[in-house]
């Protein structure tokens, strides 16, 4: 009976100080928000606007005009949608999502 004590209090003792392990301050994590962490779905915002150009050349950042105000976004890493055909003044509708502080296009598509 003492040896499944000892056996049991051992393993809650290693439970509980895995639990308080903290990652070191210098690893990035990249989280984009989800509507329900459990359920793996990113939260996504669908808009329309006004394609004002690209803010680079290269074509990593752009600007829109959403309710009468000039946005500037960055395109997501997967983003997809009509860029090359895109010429200011085109209505547009357009996905973003948030990641960390920054709001991303998903997609973005010529109406």
């Amino acid at each position: 009976m003492k040896k499944w004590l000892k056996l049991g209090s051992a393993s809650i003792l290693a439970l509980g100080l895995a639990a308080c392990i903290e990652r070191p301050e210098n690893e990035m994590v990249q989280e984009t928000e989800r509507a329900d962490p459990a359920s793996g779905i990113d939260l996504t915002t669908q808009s329309e606007g006004v394609f004002k150009g690209f803010t680079n050349s290269s074509q990593d950042a752009l600007t829109i005009e959403v309710d009468g105000k000039d946005k500037r976004y960055e395109l997501a890493e997967d983003a997809t949608g009509d860029f090359e055909s895109l010429q200011e003044g085109d209505s547009i509708s357009f996905s973003t999502k948030k990641v960390g502080n920054k709001e991303l296009i998903e997609t973005i598509m010529k109406k």
